[in-house]
């Protein structure tokens, strides 16, 4: 490899991450160095395939990732969702909060209760060649009970994990995840595991992450203008 060239690679890669706006210029910079004069504007640049990936790799703020750069073009999009198969994904969970009451009495309609009144899913290895991914309950809660005796028990039903909310949430931050509540889970229970799964068009559920947490800064926003509005008295 020629030693401009591996200057370039040191450069990219010898920090631990890079902020969006140090991504957005590195890719620039190395727009303006390898693209042709006969490129048409707005082109990716030719670069190998595996070093965009490294690239993109150096992403940390997984919205920027998602929403930004994954808009940039087809090649982008391809790249991002490499990068996003097997960095991001692995790392998604998600919590269902089990219902106690009939939403429209208000009366108990699940007696039995579960330690932590939630369940969370977490992500199996998901594959680039599928949109879907596996979601399983672990086979044993923090409590010690196990998701077959709350099962056989009567306390975890198909019926209540589909009516559950599902917060979702990247890594470690579950503080930082948004409420993906759909009417539209159909979780399953896999015998021969004993546990519950839930398959999902993982594409569709970033995309309805994303969109809630848009909504919720919206509504912060509005909110804290309203209250610069009114003043105390």
């Amino acid at each position: 490899m020629a030693r401009s060239s591996m200057l370039e690679r040191h450069q990219l890669f010898n920090t631990t991450t890079h902020p969006p706006l140090m991504v957005t210029s590195i890719v620039a910079e190395m727009d303006d160095k390898y693209s042709s004069s006969s490129a048409k504007p707005g082109m990716p640049l030719r670069l190998p395939t595996e070093l965009w990936l490294q690239i993109f790799e150096q992403v940390d703020d997984v919205e920027f990732f998602w929403c930004i750069l994954r808009l940039v073009s087809k090649e982008y999009k391809a790249f991002v969702d490499r990068v996003f198969v097997t960095d991001y994904l692995p790392t998604i969970s998600f919590s269902l909060s089990l219902p106690r009451l009939d939403p429209n009495t208000d009366r108990a309609r699940y007696m039995r209760a579960v330690p932590g009144a939630e369940v969370t899913l977490h992500c199996k290895t998901p594959t680039a060649e599928s949109i879907w991914v596996v979601l399983t309950t672990p086979k044993a809660l923090p409590s010690g009970d196990t998701i077959e005796q709350l099962t056989v028990s009567g306390a975890l039903t198909k019926e209540r994990l589909d009516e559950a909310a599902a917060w979702m949430w990247f890594g470690k931050q579950r503080t930082k995840g948004a409420n993906v509540a759909t009417i539209n889970k159909d979780i399953r229970w896999n015998e021969e595991d004993k546990v519950w799964f839930w398959s999902v068009d993982w594409e569709a559920f970033v995309n309805r992450y994303f969109g809630a947490k848009r909504a919720s800064r919206q509504t912060l926003a509005a909110t804290g203008w309203r209250r610069r509005q009114c003043p105390r008295t």
